[in-house]
């Protein structure tokens, strides 16, 4: 494959996993499904599982492309494209506030936070069950079963989509 064709299969790749990560569809119906009696923590629920999507396309595809060539080129343009769109959401947020916001550093907060949680955990036969307390905490609870099963949910979905996104190179990485 010529090097102009492989980027610009790496550019497609990166702008449809970047649309995936900031889709709302599946979101919602996550959040729909459970029993939120408080308005409040739906917004802070919507909140999180949306950094955390962005968060879980990125990691999904340095932990499937560990060994690939296409690991760092394919990264790279998913994170340049959440780059522009958080400097886009920190721009109109801080307008709307009147404040400071930078959403890209949230991200990369969250992102630290829940590698912790991973490696806190060692070696736990689904790794969701170490995001989803990591996510309840985030939304004002770190004991709400509801908000733990949301995360949970929202990582697996996530990864098992970005897995079967990536195909043959993903498999071969686990």
């Amino acid at each position: 494959m010529a090097d102009t064709e492989k980027a610009n299969k790496v550019a497609l790749a990166g702008e449809q996993l970047f649309q995936f990560a900031i889709d709302r569809g599946d979101m919602n119906a996550i959040l729909d499904a459970l029993p939120l009696e408080v308005p409040e923590k739906r917004v802070a629920l919507e909140y999180e599982i949306q950094l955390l999507r962005i968060i879980s396309v990125g990691w999904a595809i340095a932990f499937f492309l560990a060994d690939s060539d296409l690991k760092t080129p394919l990264g790279q343009h998913f994170w340049d494209k959440v780059r522009a769109f958080s400097t886009t959401l920190s721009t109109s947020a801080s307008l709307t506030v009147g404040s400071d916001i930078d959403y890209f550093d949230i991200l990369k907060r969250r992102l630290d936070t829940y590698v912790g949680a991973l490696d806190a955990a060692g070696k736990v036969p689904e790794p969701a069950m170490a995001i989803g307390p990591a996510f309840a905490g985030f939304c004002g609870d770190p004991d709400d079963a509801c908000a733990m099963l949301a995360g949970s949910k929202m990582f697996s979905h996530t990864i098992d989509a970005v897995r079967e996104y990536l195909g043959e190179t993903a498999n071969q990485q686990v």
